[in-house]
């Protein structure tokens, strides 16, 4: 076995038990409620959220440990480019799991979420070098895991039916890691692919905020959210290429209105 498949198996494994464990085992949970913009939240302390961040922390280290082993380490400054998309499916694992009371569908949400986190961070691996003949199908992979962990991530916020404060906070949070993770690449400055991927977690959260004055459904919702955000991802990606123009800021403006017209008109 590869030194980085390794590392992604023990990672897997590790974020699996963090996420059985935290259902399975009940700790007494605390409750403490904080001020934001005058309006109070309550944050609550529970076996869940703490094996939520052990899940993460061994994601994150897990992962860092792998791709520290690929021979092109000249390409990994700023490693953390490659974090979003397996933080995005965690934290979506952590928040589905514990709301799941079949025991069938409890394993296969389980199995599901290990399986694609393990398919996620081998992707990464080998999106590191462009010149990689992975790297082509890698791209691919990830592009459409990071889509459809955004449907199924806004769709669950939305059904949480929290407060514009908590849901456009998540909603912007979960689309800011998956642009990271779709506008990243070794030719575009770090801070350029950060720069964009606030702004796209800043506009969804905004729309966020309107969307919550609308009477619609939940996948209603999550699926106009969803189109925008391929939308403002595929601005982000010809703005950084050069490529952006009037011409085809109408042309994603136009495509975006239609879709949304269809969604609200069609039940």
């Amino acid at each position: 076995m590869n030194e980085y498949r390794s590392h992604l198996s023990v990672t897997t494994w590790i974020v699996l038990a963090s996420l059985t464990i935290g259902v399975s085992l009940t700790l007494p949970e605390r409750i403490y409620s904080i001020s934001v913009f005058g309006s109070p939240v309550d944050f609550q302390l529970s076996s869940t959220f703490l094996a939520g961040l052990v899940a993460l922390a061994a994601t994150w280290a897990g992962l860092e440990a792998a791709l520290r082993t690929h021979p092109r380490k000249d390409l990994l400054q700023h490693s953390f480019r490659f974090w979003g998309l397996p933080t995005a499916i965690v934290l979506t694992g952590a928040v589905l799991l514990p709301t799941l009371n079949n025991q069938a569908s409890w394993i296969i949400t389980l199995v599901l979420t290990g399986a694609v986190l393990a398919t996620s961070m081998a992707g990464e691996y080998h999106t590191i070098d462009p010149e990689n003949m992975s790297y082509g199908n890698a791209r691919l992979l990830l592009n459409g895991l990071a889509y459809a962990v955004a449907a199924i991530a806004f769709i669950l916020i939305y059904l949480s039916r929290n407060r514009s404060l908590i849901s456009a906070t998540l909603i912007g949070l979960t689309a800011g890691l998956l642009a990271m993770d779709l506008l990243h690449n070794n030719q575009t400055p770090t801070r350029l692919t950060i720069l964009y991927s606030l702004l796209i977690a800043f506009i969804l959260a905004q729309f966020t905020v309107a969307l919550n004055y609308w009477p619609f459904a939940s996948a209603r919702v999550a699926l106009i959210l969803l189109v925008g955000f391929y939308l403002l991802v595929g601005l982000a990606q010809q703005a950084m290429r050069g490529k952006i123009g009037r011409r085809r800021t109408f042309e994603y403006l136009f495509m975006f209105m239609i879709t949304v017209t269809v969604i609200f008109i069609f039940p």
